[in-house]
């Protein structure tokens, strides 16, 4: 925020203060504010109550809350690798896609009861209006019933992204009696909380078909792991049984000829003998 050099020096003349000698020693107190942290000057860190010891870089000292001396080695550590997922077959994949979809379901018809009841009570209050009361409460009405209806159709268009599937006939028929009794015109208590019922039975019906997906999820992770698990150690023994190492005894093809070439000769001279 910027001040008005001549409203700053009213006011300062107002209080009986110099603005020359205010500026100045305004000048004077920055100049010696910015001294004590400048190494070449004469003032710096005027009051000895710094901590002047070098800080160590290049990770020559461990803090003591990351282990301190006890952990000084710590470049000496094995360097952890990064983990590779497997390629998970799609029908993984697809069963991904429905769990999130059932989490955002789930998600917008927490707010459905909001715009419901909204819609509800003011219904109740246009009820007994007249004239221009009821006119102005008619248009509010719309209104409420818009929103209502938005949210209402945004679970239904989720719902219509989840595979049939995946749905059992509970959450079917519970998830249709929430879309459907959405819309109802509720003009008194007792069967609006009847609707609050039946967010909460399409709500755990979702849930427990959600369970049964994430199951599944991990039924596919777990065969993926463990089918490639014995190709791998299987492909480590034969690479182990090819190579013989150092101490195995390695005869080339040329050795072998060798060999045979002089087997004969040694055979005759032992006859010979």
């Amino acid at each position: 925020m910027e001040v008005d050099p001549k409203c700053l020096t009213a006011a300062l003349k107002s209080a009986g203060i110099d603005p020359v000698q205010f500026h100045k020693d305004l000048e004077e107190s920055g100049d010696a504010f910015a001294n004590q942290f400048d190494r070449s000057n004469p003032n710096f860190n005027e009051s000895k109550s710094w901590n002047m010891t070098p800080v160590p870089v290049g990770g020559t000292r461990v803090p003591e809350s990351m282990g301190g001396e006890a952990a000084a080695n710590w470049k000496d550590l094995p360097v952890d690798q990064i983990a590779i997922e497997p390629e998970y077959p799609p029908e993984y994949h697809k069963a991904m896609a429905d769990y999130e979809l059932f989490n955002k379901v789930k998600k917008t018809m927490s707010t459905l009861n909001k715009p419901v009841e909204n819609a509800y009570k003011v219904r109740v209050q246009y009820k007994g209006a007249e004239g221009d009361d009821k006119t102005a409460l008619e248009s509010r009405l719309k209104g409420e019933e818009a929103i209502r209806n938005g949210s209402i159709d945004a679970v239904q268009a989720l719902m219509d992204l989840i595979d049939p599937a995946t749905l059992s006939d509970r959450s079917k028929h519970n998830m249709k009696e929430v879309l459907e009794r959405g819309r109802y015109p509720f003009e008194d208590r007792d069967t609006m909380g009847d609707y609050m019922l039946v967010l909460q039975r399409g709500n755990q019906a979702l849930f427990a078909d959600q369970k049964v997906l994430l199951a599944k999820i991990k039924k596919i992770k777990k065969d993926t792991n463990n089918a490639g698990a014995p190709s791998a150690t299987s492909a480590q023994k034969a690479d182990s049984n090819n190579s013989g190492g150092y101490g195995a005894s390695q005869v080339t093809p040329a050795a072998k000829v060798d060999a045979e070439k002089e087997a004969p000769v040694e055979v005759a001279a032992t006859a010979g003998a």
